[in-house]
């Protein structure tokens, strides 16, 4: 898959803090694409042909946009070992116009810590293991444990990345850069997820220890397989989710000292095998800004999703990372065209100044947005230059 060089570019410049006059925009677009293409939520969801006929769609009639933020996943066990939770569905297991749910379900239980520190099998297999072991825990007719659990958890898996693959290239001929090729929660969140809320809390007050040594064993094997996703869907950039690990449930200290070492490791290692880590930074993380400085410099995009104060970013990181953001959800699905217009003109004024920006939604695209107050979002990029 050759990549459009014009969008691919912008990208690079912008992960490189260059300054090319313009912010690229990436607008994630999931459950908006169903509303908007008038099919129902559980057609977006389950049928693989009616999500892609809706996000061109879109693609289409409200843009074109320079990079596109693929979330939609084709296998559903690829969706559920990605985040390690349990994955509801509209039509299935919710009324059918609902979006996806997670479930917050204990699939990781405390001597897992312990499975990992002690693992003696090969060590690349160390994470495709311990993933597979969680998913027959609750998806045992889909996974299951022994040699049949393996071939349908990887022809799964594979089956999600080839068909990512193929999808790719139509937006790619048309002009459209990839934003990643791979995607899973980092280490501490994963665990955060696994174990769900209440019980991982209670495990950073009873076993801090267990969870510092058991982030840094995950990494290796956790790096080498997304390498090779990466390779298989030929977009050398992976999506990062940090959903647990801002203000809104940890402490600026816990951060520093629990999730951020496995966290810059993970960087580091995909950096050396030539992958940018794209980091999903849910909540607030005006306090723990600093603390993102230690990861590579000119070399990782952060995402925030509306809550953190992304101006505050520019001033602490914005010498050091790539932002991306942050039209907040309300806004989109309550605000007006001329609102949406002057607060993207702000961002490419004072986040955008100087290069190093990407302007989109705070998370996703509120699925009840307006339609003209995305298109307004993705025009701004355009119609504003971003200041040297």
């Amino acid at each position: 898959m050759k990549p459009n060089q014009g969008s691919e570019d912008l990208l690079q410049a912008a992960i490189e803090l260059r300054h090319t006059g313009r912010a690229p925009v990436a607008p994630m677009i999931y459950y908006f694409a169903a509303n908007y293409a008038g099919i129902t939520m559980p057609e977006l969801c389950s049928d693989w042909s009616k999500y892609e006929y809706a996000i061109r769609k879109c693609y289409t009639e409200l843009g074109p946009w320079d990079i596109y933020y693929n979330i939609c996943p084709y296998s559903p066990i690829a969706y559920q070992s990605c985040l390690m939770m349990k994955v509801k569905y509209p039509g299935q297991d919710l009324p059918p116009d609902s979006i996806c749910q997670f479930d917050e379900y204990e699939m990781m239980r405390p001597d897992d810590y312990d499975w990992l520190i002690n693992y003696r099998g090969p060590g690349f297999m160390l994470y495709s293991e311990y993933t597979l072991e969680l998913l027959s825990r609750f998806m045992p007719e889909l996974a299951g444990k022994g040699l049949a659990g393996r071939v349908r958890l990887y022809a799964a898996v594979l089956k999600n990345f080839l068909a990512w693959r193929k999808h790719f290239q139509w937006f790619s001929a048309r002009g459209a850069a990839i934003l990643c090729g791979t995607m899973a929660e980092a280490p501490f969140d994963h665990f955060s997820m696994a174990r769900s809320m209440q019980p991982f809390g209670l495990d950073l007050m009873d076993r801090p220890e267990k969870i510092k040594l058991a982030g840094p064993r995950l990494v290796p094997s956790f790096v080498r397989t997304h390498a090779l996703f990466t390779k298989i869907t030929g977009v050398p950039r992976m999506l990062i989710y940090v959903h647990r690990s801002s203000t809104d449930f940890i402490s600026p200290k816990m951060f520093a000292e629990i999730s951020l070492p496995p966290l810059k490791e993970v960087c580091e290692r995909l950096l050396e095998a030539g992958i940018t880590p794209i980091l999903h930074c849910d909540g607030n993380w005006d306090l723990s800004l600093k603390h993102l400085r230690a990861l590579p410099a000119k070399k990782c995009i952060i995402q925030f999703d509306g809550k953190t104060d992304i101006f505050r970013a520019k001033q602490e990181l914005g010498d050091l990372h790539c932002l991306f953001g942050d039209v907040n959800a309300y806004d989109l699905a309550f605000g007006s065209p001329r609102q949406i217009d002057e607060y993207c003109h702000r961002l490419i004024e004072q986040v955008g100044k100087g290069g190093g920006f990407i302007l989109g939604a705070g998370c996703e695209v509120a699925p009840n947005a307006r339609t003209e107050n995305v298109k307004a979002m993705i025009q701004a990029s355009r119609k504003y230059p971003a200041p040297a």
